[in-house]
């Protein structure tokens, strides 16, 4: 895998991260005010999040399979992108269409989305045999409380606030697995 896109993915994770903990913010105080510039920010912060998670996900699956030999994930990733979509596609259509984002389906997604991002941090936990420089136990930590708060829907909150703290971890393990394939000691 390319330095280069290790390096991107490490800092849009970081971006994520912050971004994730703004959207929590403005969503709760943008989204219920009238009028389409509210609307418009919610629904482009909105969008900018699911495609940042899509490519950070996508470029740690690539990470997993070609420096670790590690497929278990890739369907767990495929539908933790997919389910990010939706809900992202709900509560965007919610701030246009009223009561969407308040339906039963994006509760559902939601649940469905917190237990497989679990699931996912179990599969690092128990299959993967790479350590990741150190950082899979707390990862697939973090991964886990982050998928447990936001399935529970109560919790999502912190299910949020732990997600933005992997998302900073895993920047630091894109940053470290570019650093190792430029170190000429592992060549």
């Amino acid at each position: 895998m390319e330095n280069d896109r290790l390096t991107l993915a490490a800092i849009l994770a970081l971006v994520r991260a912050t971004l994730t903990l703004l959207l929590a913010s403005l969503v709760s105080r943008l989204a219920p005010q009238a009028g389409f510039g509210p609307k418009l920010i919610t629904a482009m912060l909105t969008l900018i999040s699911f495609l940042l998670f899509a490519y950070i996900f996508t470029t740690f699956r690539r990470l997993l399979a070609e420096r670790c030999r590690f497929h278990g994930g890739d369907l767990f990733i495929a539908g933790l992108i997919g389910l990010n979509g939706l809900a992202a596609a709900l509560t965007v259509g919610g701030l246009f269409v009223p009561g969407l984002a308040d339906t039963f389906a994006l509760k559902l997604v939601s649940v469905a989305f917190g237990l497989l991002l679990s699931g996912f941090a179990l599969q690092l936990l128990l299959r993967l045999d790479d350590p990741l420089f150190g950082l899979r136990k707390l990862y697939a930590g973090l991964l886990t409380v982050a998928g447990l708060g936001i399935a529970s829907l109560k919790l999502a909150g912190v299910g949020v606030i732990f997600g933005a703290v992997a998302d900073i971890l895993l920047a630091v393990i894109f940053v470290r697995a570019g650093s190792r394939a430029t170190d000429p000691s592992e060549t």
